[in-house]
Formats: C-alpha cells, structure tokens, sequence
C-alpha cells in the first residue's frame, strides 16, 4: 500500500469504466479533469463514467476540476501532410493574427484577443512548455511577425507562454467561472486555479463558491514569477499547492525549477496544506512503454522532497500506456517509501499547524511517537471533515492512517493527503462499539491481522469535528466490552 497519492488526467486513453478501474487498481487516487481541453458536456460524460468506476473500487477518488485561468493558446491548425500540426523550422516566419482562423501556411491564430496589442517587437513567444520559441520581428494593427529560433510541429491548441510581455487579462476567465459553476453543480472535490498571481485571485473565486454554498477546496498553481513573490499570501489563501513545472519552466530560469519544488513542498509542510507535484513526471511514457531513468529520478526525488501527490498529465490522458503509467507511478513510490522508512531518512519536520489544528497537530505527534516505540502497525483516525487527517498525513507516519467518517465528501478530499486511506463508517454510540468496529474493518479489508498492534484516535463525540481527545493502543482481536465509553487521553491495551 502505498502512501504518495497519484492524479491522473482525464482523456480519451482512459475514457472507459474498465480502464478507470485499472488505474485505481494500479495506484490512482484523484482523477483530473482538464477543463482547458474539451466541452463541459464531454467532461460530464467523462465524470458519469469516473463515478461508475469509483463505485466498483473500494477506496474513494478524488476528482479535481482544472481551470484553465487566463492561458493563451493556438487556434486551430490544420494537420499537414499527417504530422498533426504545422510543421516549422528555424528562421521561417510565423504570422499570428488578430482574427481566428485554421492555421496553415505559416499563418495562425491564438485564443488571447489582445495579443496583437500586447507583444512588443524583440519579445520571446514561446508554444507547447517552450519546445517551440519565436521572437516577434514586427507588428501591425492585424498581426504580429515572429522568427523561428527552434522549430517543430505548431498543434492545435498548445499553449503559449510570453515571458517578456505583460498581459491584460484577468486571473480567472469567463470560461472559468463557467467552470466553477458546472464544478459546483457535479459535486467535484477540488478546483485548481492556473496562472495564479495573488492571493485575491483565489479569495475572489473562494467568495464565489461561498456565495453558492460551495465547499470545493481550492489549489492554487504555482506557474508564474509574481506567484513565487507572494507565495505566502496565495498558500494562506489555498487550501493546496500544484507545482506545475511546464509552465513555471517557461516562464523563469529552468534551472530554478527544482530549487522552487523543494521551497514550495516545504512551505506545505509547514502548514499542513497537501502539495502536487506535476508536469512531464514520466512524459516518455505517452509514447513508450517504460519511462527514462530521469523520469524515475523525478518521481522519487519528489517524494524524497515531501510531497503529498504526484501527477500524470498526458501519459494517462492521451498516452499510449495510460495503465502503465500508473503502474510504474506507483511502484517507484512504493520501493522509494520502503527506502525512506526502512533507513529512517529524516523528512520535512512539520510546523506550528494553524491555530484550530495545533491540538490535533500535538496529538498527531504523540501518535507518531507511540508508532515508533511500540512498533504499531496501524493508525486509526476519526476525522469527520478530513481536518485531522491532513494535520496527521503531515507526520509522515510509517504506517498508513485509516481515517474514519461518515461525510462521503470529506472522504474523497482525504484521497490527495499523503498515507491516508479514507473508509466510511457510521458514528458509533461508544469508544467500545468504535474499537469492535475497527478492528472488524481492518481485518475484513487486510489493513492488519490478528496480534498486530493500532492505535485508534477518536473524541468523546464521534462525527462531531473538533471533539478529538481519545488514544487508544488496540491489538487486533482482543476484547473489547471492557472499555469506558469515552477513553482517556492514553488507554492501553494489552501490553
């Protein structure tokens, strides 16, 4: 069982409910639906499908919704000669005009409608994470006129990035809250907001989902310069990171990149708020069938790092081995979490938790130290709304967390926290009933076996969130008609 969490991206390679099924199986835990490719009514037919999959799967999934914020893209292009775009070499001239047509010729369009205004002669125009770069030569009212430095195929809908211009363009886009509305109405768990650049972008869209009753927990990406200066309003503000690599790439020095990963994941840490790592994970896997040894690197060194989740952008949504991807996904966290805790590798510390949290925060450390000195096998956690068991993920336990509630909501966010296993259980009347329930679930589910020490931590009223007050050491089939209706802070079991 695995403890880092795995997205997977949405796409035709994995549209139906068998293939869905095999990438839970495989190792996924959140399914991504990418809101900057396809029409509302796909993505429903694409959500409808996840459910029914989920439903057949015994833990829950995650779905986060992906805005697509205010990403400029190419318009259509005509696939030439059967190489799926347009293809381009270095020094051809590349003509991007105001109005919308289908690429050809040297000639395209983009989705921003004031990029003719914006773009400066001798600014960097940079398509699909830079593997295509321009500099624009000239400009009229209709069109810009850019030179190719490095070459390759133009495709429908790549995103450009322009590092030297400033746009003007709000954060979030009429197609968001299009989004945002059709989010709220599915019932997803997650949104994450592209191209933030302060904290207000996430409290506008915060106050919108207020206004509409909405809980949908929000992510904040992390992909543009001005993000990293006021990284920590924006983490105040999220209720999570994304480290969206590709576009953080294009628009700053590469080679900060890991340096930014490494700052970003720490932060997270600090405050007990989950963390995605994501982009070109194992991208040679859209084509291939095993990964390059860069690619295993990145994954593990992530998770080395501290992160929470990893994410697969393309290899599961279009790629060739979407299953496979998973798989090998899954299998590089599992032999590099064995190595971590097997050498006892010390990993991020966590921080002071947020002033509501610093009481399941202390109990989490006590937990963590009972687990080390009585050689538990399991943790058990009550965590009505998912709160606890985020502060608790954040202690990076050598054990996997069982967390408990009754909220199937609050079930499926708990998918993206890094060593947690959501279950659904109803409130139990008593600690007694709690603990005979438990240990009957982690039995029937192969968590522990008869013998094997688990510490349940639950309060004094069950399903109730904030009422966590109880620690209880249980081995698995001992009796259990004995305990007080409420424990103590410490209950033993049998030594």
């Amino acid at each position: 069982m695995i403890r880092t969490k795995i997205l997977a991206t949405m796409g035709p390679a994995c549209s139906t409910t068998e293939t869905l099924l095999s990438l839970f199986e495989a190792g996924a835990d959140v399914c991504r639906l990418n809101f900057s490719h396809g029409a509302l009514d796909q993505h429903l037919k694409m959500l409808n499908t996840i459910r029914e999959a989920a439903s057949k799967f015994e833990h829950p999934i995650a779905i986060l919704g992906d805005l697509c914020g205010p990403k400029i893209r190419l318009g259509e292009v005509a696939d030439i000669d059967q190489t799926g775009g347009m293809p381009i070499k270095v020094g051809d001239e590349l003509i991007i005009q105001r109005n919308p047509i289908v690429g050809r010729d040297g000639r395209v369009s983009c989705t921003y409608k004031n990029f003719v205004d914006d773009v400066a002669v001798g600014d960097r125009i940079l398509i699909e994470d830079g593997m295509l770069r321009f500099v624009c030569t000239d400009k009229n009212f209709n069109e810009v006129a850019c030179r190719c430095t490095i070459g390759g195929i133009l495709k429908s809908s790549k995103g450009v990035n322009l590092p030297n211009t400033t746009i003007n363009i709000p954060s979030i886009t009429e197609r968001d809250w299009q989004c945002t509305d059709w989010a709220i109405e599915n019932d997803l768990d997650y949104l994450a907001l592209s191209f933030v650049r302060k904290p207000e972008d996430l409290n506008l869209l915060r106050e919108h989902l207020r206004n509409k009753d909405s809980d949908i927990q929000l992510i904040a990406k992390i992909e543009k310069v001005e993000a990293i200066k006021q990284i920590d309003g924006i983490l105040d503000a999220a209720d999570g990171l994304m480290v969206a690599r590709g576009d953080l790439g294009v628009e700053m020095d590469v080679a900060q990149v890991p340096i930014i990963q490494k700052d970003l994941i720490r932060r997270c840490q600090t405050a007990g708020k989950p963390v995605i790592v994501a982009t070109q994970m194992l991208q040679s896997m859209i084509e291939e069938a095993s990964p390059t040894r860069a690619e295993v690197s990145d994954v593990a060194n992530a998770i080395f790092d501290g992160t929470d989740a990893v994410m697969l952008s393309g290899e599961t949504s279009v790629g060739k081995f979407p299953v496979g991807a998973v798989h090998t996904m899954a299998h590089v966290a599992e032999v590099t979490e064995d190595y971590l805790i097997s050498s006892a590798v010390a990993l991020p510390s966590t921080g002071p938790a947020p002033t509501t949290l610093r009481y399941s925060a202390a109990i989490a450390a006590g937990v963590y130290r009972i687990v080390r000195d009585l050689k538990v096998s399991l943790v058990v956690v009550w965590s009505q709304t998912g709160a606890t068991a985020r502060i608790f993920s954040k202690h990076r336990f050598p054990v996997p967390i069982i967390a408990l509630s009754s909220d199937r909501r609050a079930l499926r966010r708990m998918a993206l926290h890094y060593g947690v296993v959501p279950q659904e259980m109803a409130p139990p009347a008593n600690m007694g009933e709690l603990v005979a329930q438990v240990d009957l679930l982690v039995r029937d589910r192969e968590f522990a076996t008869l013998g094997q020490r688990i510490v349940i931590v639950a309060g004094a009223a069950l399903g109730t969130p904030g009422t966590l007050n109880g620690i209880l050491v249980h081995t698995i089939g001992e009796e259990t008609s004995n305990l007080p209706a409420v424990p103590t802070i410490l209950e033993i079991g049998r030594p």
